[in-house]
């Protein structure tokens, strides 16, 4: 069963969304209005804040907790899956070549008879845990062998790429907190930036403005959905 945020921390997401996102709404107000403008940014800094905290919290707190609470478990998971692959003590064993790291599990290949299929058990968890093959800095050729075979298993955005590793990330799974927080982040300064380069083109004229705000939400949606190839 996963953990919930609960109520507390969905509060101060929310508290902290809101102040973020007010600010900048505050600003773009500021900016493009000229009577009052101080006091109506003032204004709609308070009220985003408020909204946000009604209105995120309820959803924030249902959303599940990130990471896991003991990263041992997922190195006993690889381990048990590669455990076929143990080759003898002095030569490639899980006991010693997979050990956690951060906030996944490394996976190192050096001295291994039979890597790609010690990276093939592997990959059958690589959707739930962070994947991390190391390779000997004498071992470049294995390590570009490696990495066509990875690109069409998992794609080329879930891999990143460093000269003695090759790093497999779960899938991000867009969950309703991930696209509010990602929302709430993104589309305010688009939404200011839009407002005051419309506005630049005829100062004064509020629906213009307007038009620069919608453009930047609409922008910053886009790009938020667009999850790549």
């Amino acid at each position: 069963m996963e953990e919930k945020v609960g109520v507390r921390r969905g509060l101060s997401a929310a508290i902290v969304l809101g102040l973020y996102a007010g600010f900048m709404i505050a600003v773009g107000v500021a900016v493009t209005l000229e009577e009052k403008a101080l006091t109506y940014a003032a204004y709609v800094w308070c009220l985003t804040i408020i909204i946000s905290a009604i209105m995120l919290t309820p959803i924030l707190a249902k959303g599940r907790k990130r990471g896991r609470a003991d990263a041992e478990e997922d190195v006993a998971a690889i381990r048990s899956t590669l455990t076929e692959c143990n080759e003898g003590i002095g030569r490639w064993r899980t006991l010693s070549h997979v050990r956690g790291e951060g906030m996944g599990v490394s996976i190192s290949l050096v001295g291994a008879s039979n890597p790609l299929l010690i990276i093939e058990k592997a990959l059958q968890l690589s959707n739930e845990i962070r994947l991390i093959f190391r390779f000997s800095k004498t071992e470049y050729e294995l390590r570009e062998r490696v990495l066509p075979i990875l690109e069409q298993k998992v794609g080329l955005s879930r891999i990143q790429r460093r000269t003695t590793s090759l790093t497999i990330v779960p899938p991000i799974v867009m969950d309703r907190g991930i696209m509010i927080t990602r929302s709430m982040m993104l589309c305010p300064p688009l939404m200011v930036g839009g407002a005051i380069g419309f506005s630049s083109i005829a100062p004064g004229q509020p629906l213009l403005a307007l038009a620069g705000g919608l453009a930047g939400i609409m922008l910053g949606l886009l790009v938020i959905t667009n999850r790549g190839s």
